[in-house]
């Protein structure tokens, strides 16, 4: 079982490494092929594209190729998509290929996260918590690395290294699953499965009503939660530039300071959540998290706000894995249909927050995207304070709303 973890560990490292990997070489790539902002947002838009496509359509994938197949495929088009972009070819070229590793990040995000929710009986927080640990340092290590091969001018070969890891943990992960198919494929069959327990007679139409509320509130937590999360990651440099004495390379460590105590708060969350309780986890932080907004916005030093950012990283830390796990438990037996809608409104989300804070910053104030950022986070409260007074719902009446 702690083998299972540490891989999907290594998964969750190497989506953290796709997440950050195009956004970071973008003014590389944009001057290799003379291109503007607004083709380099056009790629960007196609690597979210994949990713959501995968995220949508893995429950599908699950069913007719089975997890084990599935998981390989997605490391071999999240290896080859890199591979071909590392040989800076063609545009369109670029534009084909990265979806590719977008669907592969997507189908891996949902697939292993529900796999570790099945498998892991006990203290699903703490091995949540891991890969998100893994996901956090992807996304903060790669930068560094990119820099340094910018500094020495290869940075085409983040592309090839990123591509051999992806390769390197398909033989991992086809060497572990010849060993363990069966325990996988166990797992992944169990959401198939109807309890005996639930009379198929029950109120069905009532329940199917109940869950469906249900899971839209859990969808609107997300995508409420990503939005929030990506708007500070995307902006922070920006809100700083524009309402501190500032220059811009101090400003841009306000994300690594964000990303840092991300991880170290990732580190600690599943045992916090554990002891405490998976509510009172969520609504502490997320309350904390409005508080040091707040101050965030109401701030004028410098040292200050970078406090605060650190305050934010880490009480934002837990939220997504261990409302992750608090969710599927509301839909007993379908784990993997659940984390797939989970995580395909989380990238909506943050696409669509994403693109309203950035507008907010061009035609509006620095203060008002600040206080809007400040309603996001006290909405996420309101929805988690909803969430948190349900109660999990049968398999059967879950399964009659789709």
């Amino acid at each position: 079982m702690s083998k299972l973890v540490w891989i999907g560990c290594c998964f969750y490292l190497l989506i953290g490494f796709t997440s950050v990997v195009a956004a970071a070489l973008l003014p590389e790539l944009m001057a290799h092929y003379g291109r503007d902002y607004a083709d380099g947002g056009n790629l960007i838009f196609t690597q979210f594209f994949g990713f959501l496509l995968g995220v949508v359509t893995q429950p599908w994938w699950s069913r007719w190729l089975g997890r084990i197949r599935m998981l390989s495929f997605t490391l071999y088009f999240i290896c080859i998509g890199y591979l071909i972009i590392g040989l800076l070819p063609p545009w369109p070229v670029v534009l084909l290929c990265l979806p590719l590793v977008g669907f592969g990040s997507g189908m891996i995000e949902s697939t292993v996260g529900a796999l570790i929710i099945d498998a892991i009986e006990d203290k699903k927080a703490v091995a949540m918590s891991r890969l998100e640990v893994f996901f956090g340092s992807g996304a903060l290590l790669m930068p560094v690395a990119i820099s340094l091969l910018i500094a020495n001018g290869r940075w085409e070969f983040t592309f090839f290294g990123t591509s051999l890891f992806a390769l390197l943990l398909a033989f991992i992960w086809w060497r572990y699953s010849a060993a363990n198919g069966s325990f996988i494929n166990i797992t992944d069959g169990a959401e198939t499965e109807t309890p005996a327990a639930v009379p198929r007679s029950t109120s069905l139409k009532y329940g199917s009503k109940l869950s469906s509320t249900m899971l839209v509130c859990c969808i609107i937590v997300f995508f409420i939660y990503v939005g929030l999360e990506m708007s500070i990651v995307n902006f922070l440099p920006s809100i700083l530039l524009e309402s501190m004495d500032v220059n811009a390379a101090v400003a841009s460590l306000s994300v690594s300071f964000f990303w840092g105590t991300m991880v170290l708060g990732r580190l600690v969350c599943g045992l916090l959540a554990e002891k405490y309780g998976y509510v009172r986890y969520l609504l502490w932080c997320s309350t904390a998290t409005v508080l040091v907004l707040i101050g965030l916005a109401l701030m004028k030093q410098l040292v200050g706000a970078f406090i605060m950012i650190l305050l934010i990283g880490l009480f934002m830390s837990g939220l997504f894995s261990i409302a992750l796990i608090f969710s599927n438990s509301l839909f007993p037996g379908r784990t993997e249909q659940t984390t797939s809608k989970l995580i395909a409104a989380s990238g909506i989300g943050g696409a669509a927050f994403s693109w309203l804070t950035g507008r907010f910053m061009e035609h509006a104030s620095v203060s008002f995207t600040l206080w809007f950022l400040v309603v996001l986070g006290i909405l996420l409260v309101a929805m988690l304070a909803v969430i948190s007074r349900m109660k999990p719902t049968p398999s059967a009446e879950y399964t009659s709303c789709g």
